[in-house]
């Protein structure tokens, strides 16, 4: 996608990399592939930060990794309190939801989140950040000891919303 004789529009390099992203998901890259793909899927993360910087306030604390929009249906459970919600956004690192009674900063807990239909990733997570947002509370939530799989299942998920945030133009 993006060698030296291999010049693309920016639209047909989003198709591009959907189509990676499928095959990726279906589990059926051959390992030189798989290896284009994460190169091409941390460009666009890349760009997608950059762009999020630009728009920040001058004395804001910039990302270090890729979070996006993601509403996705997630099970908590911190300090014995299940509360089932959606996400708010959604990263390899962590996730956001707005919560009426937020738990303390520093609390751990478990969850289970489903990426996909059918398809859930589960595990511990510790509360990072609590944001009054108007009445809800903004909750942060970082994944902790997950499994390469289940990270692996994250990632797609976020790349899933992030794809699906790209409307490639054309020419």
């Amino acid at each position: 996608m993006s060698g030296e004789t291999d010049w693309m529009s920016l639209g047909e390099w989003v198709v591009a990399l959907r189509n990676l992203h499928e095959q990726a998901r279906r589990g059926s890259l051959p390992p030189d592939e798989l290896k284009r793909y994460l190169e091409e899927r941390e460009t666009l993360a890349q760009a997608i930060l950059a762009a999020q910087r630009l728009r920040a306030s001058p004395n804001a604390k910039g990302r270090k990794a890729l979070r996006v929009a993601s509403e996705l249906p997630i099970e908590l459970t911190v300090d014995r309190v299940v509360t089932r919600t959606r996400t708010v956004d959604l990263g390899v690192g962590g996730f956001a939801v707005t919560m009426a009674v937020p738990p303390r900063a520093g609390l751990q807990g478990t969850f289970s989140m489903e990426v996909e239909p059918g398809r859930t990733v589960a595990g511990k997570l510790r509360v990072v950040s609590v944001q009054r947002k108007g009445k809800p509370y903004r909750v942060a939530f970082r994944f902790e000891d997950l499994s390469p799989d289940e990270t692996d299942r994250l990632g797609l998920a976020v790349f899933d919303a992030a794809l699906a945030g790209i409307v490639p133009g054309t020419r």
